[in-house]
C-alpha cells in the first residue's frame, strides 16, 4: 500500500497514523470505563514527545502535552457535536454516539486520510442521516475520505467516485450516477431482471 508517496505496507498502526491516515472500525470498540474525554486523549498523543522520565517528573513539557491533548479531544469533540458527553463513561453511550466519538477519535490523531469501515453499521436511518452529514462535513473540512459501506443510498449521496467491488473483484468504477447507470453493477447487485 502506498500513502503519499511512501511504502506503508509494513508499517505498525501507529507510524501510518504519524504520517496522517487514521481509521475507524465497523465494530466500534473504546475504553468502556474511561470518560468520553479521555478515550479521545489517547488519539492525540501520538503527536506528542513526552518520554516516561516526563510522566515520572511531571516536567513542565509534559504537563503541556496533556493541555494540547485535552484541548485537540475537545476540539474533535465539538466537531462531531459530543461536547455535551465529555464526562460521561464511554460504555453508557449509544451506539450512533459511539460510532461519532471513534470519527473523533480518528480526528483527534490529525489525519489527511480517514478510512471509514461501515460506519452506518448498527444503527438505524436517522442516525445513517446524520452520520452522513457528519462525512460530508469532515470532507468539506479537507479530509480525503475515503467509505467503505453497504448502505448505497449514502454511499451515492456521499461519493465523488466509487469503487465497486464483487467477490473481492472490481467491477466497476466511476461517479455515482456511472455507477448507478453500469451493467456489471446491475447484475451483480440487482441481477438481470432490473437490467
Amino acid at each position: 500500500m502506498i500513502f503519499d508517496g511512501k511504502d506503508v505496507t509494513g508499517l505498525r498502526a501507529d507510524q501510518v497514523a504519524r504520517l496522517g491516515m487514521a481509521r475507524t472500525f465497523q465494530t466500534t470498540t473504546l475504553f468502556d470505563t474511561a470518560t468520553v474525554l479521555d478515550n479521545l486523549i489517547v488519539g492525540h498523543r501520538l503527536r506528542t514527545g513526552s518520554t516516561l522520565v516526563d510522566a515520572v517528573l511531571g516536567t513542565r513539557r509534559l504537563k503541556e502535552e496533556e493541555r494540547r491533548c485535552r484541548e485537540k479531544a475537545r476540539a474533535a469533540l465539538d466537531f462531531v457535536g459530543l461536547s455535551h458527553i465529555e464526562s460521561r463513561i464511554a460504555g453508557d453511550i449509544s451506539q450512533e454516539e459511539r460510532k461519532r466519538v471513534a470519527f473523533a477519535l480518528a480526528l483527534s490523531t490529525d489525519p489527511i486520510l480517514l478510512l471509514l469501515d461501515e460506519p452506518a453499521g448498527g444503527v438505524n436511518p436517522e442516525e445513517t442521516e446524520g452520520l452522513a452529514r457528519l462525512i460530508r462535513k469532515m470532507a468539506d473540512s479537507g479530509l480525503t475520505v475515503c467509505l467503505i459501506e453497504h448502505k448505497m443510498d449514502m454511499i451515492m449521496n456521499l461519493a465523488d467516485r466509487i469503487l465497486v467491488l464483487n467477490y473481492g473483484e472490481r467491477i466497476a468504477e466511476g461517479t455515482p450516477a456511472e455507477i448507478r447507470a453500469n451493467p456489471v453493477v446491475i447484475e451483480a447487485y440487482l441481477g438481470s431482471e432490473h437490467a
